[in-house]
């Protein structure tokens, strides 16, 4: 084989691989349009409430109905495994999201039944579930294939129909800024928890009960706002750096 067959070989390989990733981008933005998060915003937002509202509601009218705490958490687990139920009802497809709402709601359960009641304690167990909680999403990084928040984008951003939800495990497969995004904000996620979890820990040891109270309201709110500001700025570096990758394969 001489050196310019080898190179126009070469190129024609270099050509067909960059007509790939261009067909892989042009499905991705097509199915993305036809099913858009804004589209699923009133299931997702009914789900999370059946998620997690319904766990605290259950949870709470096993307690007054006479139940003892094993019945009480056993009730509020439910609601979890019931948004999971509806998720496969509707796409057909497992719910990370729902396994992984189950999971915490199950940490912060577990946490709020151990130990004493004590008001001051009852807010270090806030602490604690938040911190483990945290710990969880370090964990998801190194211990699953993928990350928890992979599982969440892949709920909140799309419409939740099987498609939709497709499509992400599609973008994992043929981007790596996104993939690499996602570990990005599940580590920023697991940071805020932590850092929360260790401010309001000082609060409450160096404040009174009512100033660590108020506190322990506010900053889970804070934690919620700087946590999604910094997931957006990760997204937005990840889809600037994915397109960049674009135009260099198909430039070569």
């Amino acid at each position: 084989m001489t050196g310019g067959s080898f190179r126009r070989r070469s190129g024609a390989a270099a050509l067909v691989r960059s007509d790939i990733d261009q067909a892989d981008h042009d499905e991705i933005t097509r199915t993305l349009a036809m099913h858009p998060a804004r589209r699923g915003v009133v299931f997702n937002v009914a789900l999370t409430a059946l998620e997690v509202g319904g766990a605290i509601g259950l949870f709470q009218l096993a307690k007054v109905g006479g139940g003892d705490d094993v019945q009480a958490y056993l009730a509020g687990s439910v609601a979890p495994v019931l948004g999971a139920v509806v998720v496969w009802v509707r796409s057909r497809k497992f719910s990370g999201a729902s396994a992984a709402i189950f999971a915490f709601t199950t940490l912060s359960v577990v946490v709020a039944l151990v130990g004493s009641t004590d008001p001051r304690v009852l807010l270090y167990k806030d602490c604690a579930a938040t911190a483990m909680v945290g710990v969880v999403c370090a964990a998801s990084c190194v211990l699953m294939a993928r990350p928890v928040m992979f599982y969440f984008a892949q709920r909140y951003g799309s419409d939740g129909s099987r498609a939709g939800m497709a499509v992400f495990d599609r973008m994992w497969v043929v981007y790596p800024a996104f993939r690499r995004s996602m570990f990005d904000v599940t580590i920023v996620w697991a940071v805020v928890f932590l850092v929360q979890a260790v401010v309001t820990a000082l609060i409450i040891a160096s404040a009174s009960f009512a100033t660590a109270y108020r506190w322990d309201q506010v900053l889970p709110i804070v934690a919620l706002v700087v946590a999604l500001s910094l997931s957006v700025m990760v997204g937005r570096r990840a889809q600037r750096t994915a397109g960049a990758q674009r135009v260099g394969a198909v430039g070569h």
